[in-house]
């Protein structure tokens, strides 16, 4: 059952704007997913910062230790500092591995807008995660929930079964919550 828009004070609906609504609802869709994609890439072993057509704006693996490295350093929180330290970078070749899995992951379930509301909700948890790890330094306060924030909207408005894999499922099972 598809929502129709309506002009503002008229009441009227807007040619093609459910078909409009559905497109940019699936450009940002894909878009996060190309953005988990590319830098999960940059992640596996052989690959460096400089996947065309992103020379020099992805994370490597080794990055992304040292990212989380400084960005926890005098994190506030001391059992979340400990469990960086203790926990997650001094076992970096296992977490580093679950990083890539995850972003790899999260970006081709999004672009294909299959089980959309997981690989969204998995992409906002990863993204306010970065956002915790920066909480003391009154830096960036904004920057990643500028990703998180949509990514826990494509999740709601289930936004795979726009243009995505999704719709196939919901067809058939509609309530299903994964789709």
């Amino acid at each position: 059952m598809a929502s129709r828009l309506t002009t503002a004070g008229r009441g009227g609906t807007l040619p093609g704007a459910d078909r409009m609504f559905r497109l940019g609802i699936a450009i940002i869709r894909v878009g996060f997913g190309l953005v988990f994609l590319t830098n999960g890439i940059a992640k596996l072993p052989g690959q460096w910062d400089g996947i065309h057509p992103f020379p020099g704006f992805l994370i490597t693996r080794d990055g992304a230790r040292g990212i989380l490295a400084a960005d926890t350093e005098t994190h506030p929180v001391g059992i979340y500092k400990r469990l960086i330290d203790d926990v997650v970078l001094a076992n970096w070749g296992v977490f580093g591995s679950l990083l890539t899995i995850t972003e790899l992951t999260v970006g081709v379930l999004l672009i294909l807008g299959l089980f959309t509301p997981i690989a969204a909700l998995t992409g906002a948890a990863f993204a306010m995660h970065l956002n915790f790890a920066v909480w003391d330094r009154n830096v960036w306060a904004w920057e990643y929930a500028v990703e998180w924030l949509p990514l826990l909207g494509l999740a709601l408005m289930r936004a795979g079964r726009f243009w995505g894999l999704d719709a196939r499922f919901a067809r058939r099972l509609p309530r299903w919550p994964v789709t």
